[in-house]
């Protein structure tokens, strides 16, 4: 998400700075991403590790209007809280637009879930303008978790049983917070958005789909959480996003994000990427 909303924003004439743990981060990924945003000529920096508040200060808000929240779930109310109270100290952030999850306000909610709606609280109850992006599963999720199955074995594991969802893709939910933060009216403040992909889904359609622009049979197989969970850990996903996951797993089993939302026809003027669109343009992931 981050990544792509750098790309859009980049193509813009307009001034913004990217929070990062360390410029000099030794980690490769973070180097990687760092590489990446010089690359499109960016440089403005500024150095925050949400892991360590003490890192997260006014005078690196000083003079920022617009603040976007893409923060770790593990430990993003007690960054959140700190973001909020140097934001305010710096007196000059009006509006805070926060990537949430189209589950936040369901009940009863996911441990994830709730984290997420605990967070909006802190920033509402902070009197700072906010805007809230509420997306469903991502379809870029696929080619993470799937897109090596399917170029090997043909076949493709979740545990969604023929449940349906709404599945987003990651590019819109980008070309809309980008739109909502170059906006210099007041029409998003202090609202939240669902945003949704344009059908409603299940495995076995999307199994059609693939086999449809691979050209090969491709099959979806229902498994249990428990063999989800050990197909995660030989992908190397971490635990918490593993956990984040799985809660979205159970909400699209029982039916609780098949919902579909006209908010990229409201904020875009166009209709939603559809899960064909998406497997087009990322074959060379699943082929």
């Amino acid at each position: 998400m981050g990544l792509h909303l750098v790309r859009i924003l980049s193509l813009y004439d307009c001034d913004f700075h990217i929070s990062v743990k360390s410029v000099n981060c030794t980690n490769n990924t973070i180097k990687k991403q760092i590489e990446v945003f010089r690359n499109l000529g960016l440089s403005n920096f500024i150095e925050m590790d949400l892991a360590d508040v003490d890192t997260i200060t006014y005078q690196k808000l000083d003079g920022i209007e617009k603040i976007f929240l893409l923060t770790p779930i593990t430990y993003s109310l007690e960054s959140i809280r700190k973001i909020i109270t140097e934001a305010k100290r710096a007196n000059s952030v009006k509006h805070i637009i926060k990537l949430s999850s189209m589950a936040a306000p369901l009940h009863p909610p996911t441990p994830t879930d709730a984290l997420h709606r605990q967070a909006e609280k802190i920033i509402e109850e902070s009197g700072i303008n906010y805007t809230y992006l509420r997306p469903n599963y991502y379809m870029q999720n696929f080619i993470q978790l799937n897109g090596l199955s399917i170029k090997k074995d043909k076949r493709f594991f979740l545990p969604f049983s023929n449940s349906k969802a709404s599945f987003v893709d990651v590019r819109d939910v980008s070309e809309i917070a980008a739109r909502i933060l170059r906006d210099t009216s007041n029409k998003h403040y202090n609202t939240s958005y669902t945003i949704t992909g344009g059908q409603s889904l299940s495995c076995n359609t999307i199994a059609k789909i693939f086999t449809i622009l691979l050209g090969e049979p491709i099959k979806y197989i229902n498994i249990t959480k428990e063999q989800a969970r050990i197909r995660m850990k030989k992908l190397g996903i971490q635990k918490n996003i593993a956990d984040s996951l799985f809660d979205l797993y159970e909400l699209i089993e029982d039916g609780r994000l098949r919902r579909i939302s006209h908010t990229v026809e409201m904020i875009l003027g166009r209709k939603p990427i559809t899960f064909e669109t998406f497997v087009r343009d990322n074959l060379d992931a699943f082929k």
